[in-house]
């Protein structure tokens, strides 16, 4: 069986990519290609190396829609990309609801399939970090733009979705009670699937010895300028880069900084913000999170991201300066919206944070966990049962 994957975003594929190794593996599927909705999504998958090559591993394409201005040839140009779906049967994943609204083609064709050459559509709803992170990541959206009455969404015309927890826990941190007639398949924490640790793990030190020198540090970048989220008052996203540069910036000849780009971050923007502050030794790096984390002496943020639980999970100490809006610091009762998963946690304090990072940086002091086991905090995936039910399903 083919597979088509649509992806608009990196860490969607990353969620997805583990798995699509598991399906090869079993040979659920013969092949497959992955389709960006725009050329500036396939670049940043090229950009980021280890998620190309992963690509490449299990005998995947990649390629895009809508790459012509004149509307006849982009027509023509996406009948070609998708011309599986009128011959052959097709598994499509796809992660956002809805995906080809706005694309005739694409509506036409996806129903075509399921219709004519029983094809399976599949949503995937993954979330890959604990519930407890992500009701607090919710909470901080909520303290800002309000929380809606509990609603009901209808999810139609897919035949299966995909979930890290139980459709109930889900339901729960949205908010919302999904009416849907697909099947429910729970994935678990895809990231850490047999397969893709097998890859990563083969080939983590090719791709690190290429560019990082050690020691270093882990830093992962969100937005350079303005809030994290519209309508917050607090710090932007340049002012807390600035306060926490000018602390790391006495480490420089001590340890190397490795930023790794958000696709929301402004590379000239925090270029220039690197040149303010005279930051040296560092580089930019699209190497794997993952990758990036297992050497690091530790993982810093100062923005909400989703890697700070790649790192706790990994072992890797985690520190987070935060400086929240009032009202999402008061909806957290004083503590980080990242939970469970920060082992420093310095609220707009500077002094501390100068204090914690000549502990990491030059004592090199090991952090004693007090949280409970990464298994409590995140379903882990039961790789047998998720093949025997995508093989009921799909054949």
């Amino acid at each position: 069986m083919n597979c088509i994957v649509f992806f608009t975003a990196t860490a969607y594929l990353d969620d997805i990519l583990p798995l699509i190794f598991e399906f090869k593996k079993a040979n659920l599927i013969s092949s497959v290609v992955f389709i960006s909705t725009n050329k500036q999504w396939f670049n940043n998958i090229k950009k980021n190396v280890v998620l190309y090559d992963g690509i490449r591993a299990v005998g995947g394409k990649m390629t895009y829609l809508n790459k012509y201005m004149n509307r006849c040839i982009n027509l023509i140009y996406n009948v070609i990309i998708l011309r599986e779906y009128f011959y052959s049967k097709v598994l499509t994943i796809e992660f956002h609801v809805g995906l080809q609204k706005g694309s005739r083609l694409k509506a036409k064709v996806l129903l075509f399939n399921q219709k004519y050459w029983k094809g399976k559509r599949i949503l995937s709803q993954t979330r890959n970090w604990p519930m407890e992170m992500h009701l607090s990541f919710m909470k901080n959206v909520w303290s800002v733009l309000g929380r809606e009455k509990s609603k009901e969404e209808t999810v139609e015309g897919y035949d299966a979705i995909l979930y890290t927890h139980s459709l109930k826990e889900y339901e729960q941190s949205v908010g919302t009670k999904m009416i849907t007639n697909a099947k429910i398949i729970q994935v678990g924490y895809t990231r850490v699937m047999k397969e893709w640790k097998s890859f990563v793990n083969k080939n983590i030190e090719k791709y690190i010895s290429r560019e990082i020198t050690i020691p270093y540090f882990f830093f992962p970048l969100a937005v350079t300028s303005g809030a994290w989220m519209k309508g917050e008052k607090c710090a932007t996203g340049r002012e807390r880069l600035v306060k926490c540069l000018k602390v790391f910036k006495r480490y420089n000849s001590e340890i190397l900084t490795v930023f790794k780009p958000h696709h929301k971050t402004d590379l000239r923007e925090f270029n220039k913000i690197l040149e303010d502050t005279n930051y040296t030794n560092y580089i930019i790096s699209y190497l794997h999170p993952v990758m990036l984390i297992r050497n690091a002496r530790f993982t810093f943020v100062c923005s909400p991201t989703s890697l700070i639980w790649e790192a706790y999970y990994n072992g890797c100490p985690t520190v987070e300066y935060a400086d929240y809006d009032e009202r999402c610091y008061q909806a957290l009762k004083g503590k980080t919206i990242h939970t469970g998963c920060v082992d420093y946690f310095i609220n707009r304090d500077i002094d501390r944070l100068k204090q914690v990072a000549e502990m990491l940086v030059l004592n090199n002091k090991d952090v004693k966990r007090i949280h409970k086991g990464h298994e409590e905090k995140i379903p882990m995936p039961n790789i047998q049962e998720i093949i025997m039910s995508f093989r009921n399903f799909v054949l």
